[in-house]
Protein backbone atom coordinates (compact mmCIF):
# COMPACT_ATOMS: atom_id res chain seq x y z
CA UNK A 1 0.00 0.00 0.00
CA UNK A 2 2.47 2.51 -1.20
CA UNK A 3 2.72 6.06 -0.05
CA UNK A 4 1.49 5.48 3.50
CA UNK A 5 -2.14 5.92 2.57
CA UNK A 6 -4.73 3.61 4.06
CA UNK A 7 -7.92 2.72 2.28
CA UNK A 8 -10.96 3.66 4.29
CA UNK A 9 -14.14 1.65 3.94
CA UNK A 10 -17.27 3.69 3.70
CA UNK A 11 -20.76 2.29 4.24
CA UNK A 12 -23.06 2.66 1.24
CA UNK A 13 -25.66 5.37 1.50
CA UNK A 14 -29.00 4.28 2.85
CA UNK A 15 -31.70 4.19 0.21
CA UNK A 16 -34.62 6.52 0.56
CA UNK A 17 -38.16 5.27 1.14
CA UNK A 18 -39.33 5.65 -2.48
CA UNK A 19 -36.63 3.36 -3.90
CA UNK A 20 -37.27 0.74 -1.23
CA UNK A 21 -41.00 0.73 -1.98
CA UNK A 22 -40.34 0.41 -5.72
CA UNK A 23 -38.04 -2.58 -5.27
CA UNK A 24 -40.32 -4.39 -2.87
CA UNK A 25 -42.89 -5.01 -5.60
CA UNK A 26 -46.51 -5.74 -4.98
CA UNK A 27 -47.55 -7.13 -1.63
CA UNK A 28 -48.20 -10.83 -1.44
CA UNK A 29 -51.97 -10.73 -1.27
CA UNK A 30 -54.25 -13.57 -2.35
CA UNK A 31 -51.54 -16.23 -2.17
CA UNK A 32 -54.14 -18.91 -1.46
CA UNK A 33 -56.26 -17.76 -4.39
CA UNK A 34 -53.29 -18.07 -6.76
CA UNK A 35 -52.50 -21.55 -5.46
CA UNK A 36 -56.15 -22.52 -5.84
CA UNK A 37 -56.10 -21.36 -9.46
CA UNK A 38 -53.06 -23.51 -10.21
CA UNK A 39 -54.54 -26.57 -8.49
CA UNK A 40 -57.86 -26.23 -10.32
CA UNK A 41 -56.08 -25.81 -13.66
CA UNK A 42 -54.23 -29.06 -13.03
CA UNK A 43 -57.43 -30.85 -11.95
CA UNK A 44 -59.29 -29.47 -14.94
CA UNK A 45 -56.80 -30.77 -17.49
CA UNK A 46 -56.50 -34.14 -15.73
CA UNK A 47 -60.28 -34.59 -15.64
CA UNK A 48 -60.67 -33.41 -19.22
CA UNK A 49 -57.95 -35.61 -20.70
CA UNK A 50 -58.39 -38.56 -18.37
CA UNK A 51 -62.15 -38.68 -18.77
CA UNK A 52 -62.03 -38.65 -22.55
CA UNK A 53 -59.22 -41.21 -22.74
CA UNK A 54 -60.87 -43.36 -20.08
CA UNK A 55 -64.21 -43.36 -21.89
CA UNK A 56 -62.66 -44.27 -25.22
CA UNK A 57 -60.48 -46.91 -23.55
CA UNK A 58 -63.50 -48.40 -21.81
CA UNK A 59 -65.32 -48.60 -25.15
CA UNK A 60 -62.37 -50.32 -26.79
CA UNK A 61 -62.07 -52.86 -23.97
CA UNK A 62 -65.81 -53.53 -23.96
CA UNK A 63 -65.85 -53.96 -27.75
CA UNK A 64 -63.07 -56.53 -27.50
CA UNK A 65 -65.11 -58.55 -25.03
CA UNK A 66 -62.91 -57.94 -22.01
CA UNK A 67 -65.86 -56.76 -19.88
CA UNK A 68 -68.86 -58.93 -20.77
CA UNK A 69 -70.59 -58.26 -17.45
CA UNK A 70 -70.54 -54.51 -18.01
CA UNK A 71 -71.88 -54.82 -21.55
CA UNK A 72 -74.71 -57.10 -20.35
CA UNK A 73 -75.58 -54.67 -17.58
CA UNK A 74 -75.65 -51.76 -20.02
CA UNK A 75 -77.82 -53.70 -22.47
CA UNK A 76 -80.29 -54.59 -19.70
CA UNK A 77 -80.42 -50.95 -18.67
CA UNK A 78 -81.16 -49.90 -22.22
CA UNK A 79 -83.89 -52.56 -22.43
CA UNK A 80 -85.53 -51.04 -19.37
CA UNK A 81 -85.44 -47.64 -21.09
CA UNK A 82 -87.05 -49.12 -24.21
CA UNK A 83 -83.99 -49.18 -26.46
CA UNK A 84 -83.17 -52.87 -26.00
CA UNK A 85 -83.41 -53.59 -29.73
CA UNK A 86 -80.35 -51.49 -30.47
CA UNK A 87 -77.27 -53.67 -30.21
CA UNK A 88 -74.52 -51.93 -28.24
CA UNK A 89 -76.65 -48.90 -27.44
CA UNK A 90 -75.71 -49.11 -23.76
CA UNK A 91 -72.02 -48.98 -24.61
CA UNK A 92 -72.51 -45.99 -26.89
CA UNK A 93 -74.50 -44.16 -24.23
CA UNK A 94 -71.83 -44.90 -21.63
CA UNK A 95 -69.03 -43.58 -23.86
CA UNK A 96 -71.01 -40.50 -24.84
CA UNK A 97 -71.97 -39.77 -21.22
CA UNK A 98 -68.37 -40.27 -20.09
CA UNK A 99 -67.01 -37.87 -22.67
CA UNK A 100 -69.69 -35.23 -22.09
CA UNK A 101 -69.36 -35.54 -18.31
CA UNK A 102 -65.59 -35.20 -18.35
CA UNK A 103 -65.77 -32.21 -20.69
CA UNK A 104 -68.34 -30.46 -18.49
CA UNK A 105 -66.45 -31.14 -15.25
CA UNK A 106 -63.04 -30.37 -16.73
CA UNK A 107 -64.20 -27.09 -18.24
CA UNK A 108 -65.88 -26.24 -14.94
CA UNK A 109 -62.57 -26.68 -13.10
CA UNK A 110 -60.75 -24.63 -15.73
CA UNK A 111 -63.39 -21.89 -15.61
CA UNK A 112 -63.09 -21.64 -11.82
CA UNK A 113 -59.29 -21.43 -12.13
CA UNK A 114 -59.64 -18.60 -14.65
CA UNK A 115 -62.09 -16.84 -12.33
CA UNK A 116 -59.53 -16.98 -9.52
CA UNK A 117 -56.84 -15.62 -11.85
CA UNK A 118 -59.20 -12.85 -12.99
CA UNK A 119 -59.85 -11.76 -9.40
CA UNK A 120 -56.10 -11.48 -8.81
CA UNK A 121 -55.60 -9.57 -12.09
CA UNK A 122 -58.43 -7.16 -11.27
CA UNK A 123 -56.92 -6.47 -7.87
CA UNK A 124 -53.48 -5.90 -9.42
CA UNK A 125 -54.90 -3.52 -12.03
CA UNK A 126 -56.83 -1.47 -9.47
CA UNK A 127 -53.74 -1.13 -7.28
CA UNK A 128 -51.66 0.31 -10.12
CA UNK A 129 -53.91 3.37 -10.17
CA UNK A 130 -53.28 4.15 -6.51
Amino acid sequence: MGGGQEQVWEAPAEPDASSVAGKAGKPQKYIFLGATAIIFKIFGWVVLGGGILGSVGMAVLAAQGVMPGLVDLLDRGMAILGAGDLAGAGLAVMVFAGIVGSVVCGLGFLAFAELCSAVIAIDDNTREGE
